[in-house]
């Protein structure tokens, strides 16, 4: 597999060789010439762009997969370093805020003991239906260290959570008929409980919300991506149909009926659950278990770069189809 870093060298590299017979031309008077580079030179550029897009993709999940956030256990100084990249991010792309912070904290006990949390919220006015919410959820805690081995957690969740914040950045940049709300929820792991916090003192109306996008485990595996929850709600089909036929990975639906055996049944499984529960439509995307889940072997170097890469343009293309839907 060519890796995507090296790939935007080689653009970068192109475009460069391309300036400079852009240079040598117009010293030699060749106008003509000098505009077909320049053109193609246009082309590149929007692939470099897309290529940058996806190196700071990858980079999301190196910070967060990295020791230094040791594992990104709840309440944990590395969770907490987690959150404050995630905040970062959404301020630099200028996401908006609810209620002046992109924080949203939340309690929980363990063994009678008061613990905190803090989701991370923000979110892109629609252009034509601001009062219609897509959310998107992806977890950014993780299993923290266990017997002096650090749970790095690049694939659970760190991919899911880089997902979101390249979709962030795509839709900051070109909003969606639809409001698009960005939730880096907290506290997965052992019980969801960030995103039963969301759902339960959501910041808008969960009536208003048409659909939960749900990211979890996005970068393990060679070619299969699994979709869930259009056994429940059965309009959601086509949508990932088109989607699937045209994907550069096969888009797998599955894993959301009460009919499979024990485990299979991923309705659940991750922070899609309590939307589930609270009666919003779902997608969740992720692969199966595989041998580094849950495990100190989930390491940056263990994801399929590309296929993460596709995963998301994957994703960004199920929104882009549901927010075309319902139109006034």
């Amino acid at each position: 597999m060519t890796e995507p870093i090296t790939r935007l060298n080689a653009m970068r590299s192109t475009l460069r060789r391309m300036a400079g017979l852009c240079v040598l031309l117009a010293a030699c008077g060749g106008e003509d010439a000098v505009e077909r580079p320049a053109a193609a030179a246009e082309v590149d550029a929007e692939a470099v762009a897309a290529a940058e897009a996806g190196a700071r993709g990858l980079d999301h999940i190196r910070f967060l997969s990295a020791d230094s956030l040791e594992g990104r256990l709840i309440g944990s100084e590395g969770n907490r370093k987690a959150r404050d990249y995630i905040e970062g991010v959404y301020r630099s792309l200028a996401l908006s805020m609810y209620e002046g912070t992109y924080l949203d904290p939340f309690a929980f006990q363990v063994n009678d003991e008061t613990r905190e949390g803090s989701n991370v919220v923000g979110y892109v006015e629609g252009t034509e239906q601001p009062d219609r919410y897509i959310v998107v959820t992806a977890h950014f805690d993780h299993l923290g260290v266990r017997d002096g081995e650090i749970y790095n957690g690049a694939d659970d969740n760190a991919s899911g959570t880089a997902g979101l914040l390249m979709l962030a950045e795509h839709f900051s940049a070109n909003p969606a008929r639809h409001s698009l709300i960005f939730a880096a929820v907290d506290g997965e792991e052992g019980g969801l409980r960030g995103a039963r916090h969301f759902v339960s003192d959501p910041p808008v109306p969960v009536a208003d919300m048409m659909l939960n996008v749900n990211l979890d485990m996005i970068s393990h595996n060679d070619s299969v991506l699994y979709v869930a929850g259009a056994y429940h709600t059965e309009s959601l089909k086509p949508v990932l149909d088109a989607v699937a036929s045209a994907s550069a990975i096969t888009l797998r639906q599955g894993h959301d009926s009460p009919d499979l055996p024990r485990g299979d049944d991923w309705t659940m499984a991750s922070d899609h659950g309590p939307f589930h529960e609270a009666g919003v439509p779902f997608v969740y995307f992720g692969v199966e278990d595989h041998p580094d889940y849950h495990r100190a072997s989930d390491t940056f170097e263990t994801i399929n770069q590309q296929f993460f890469l596709d995963a998301v343009e994957t994703v960004k293309q199920v929104i882009l189809r549901f927010d075309g839907l319902n139109r006034p």
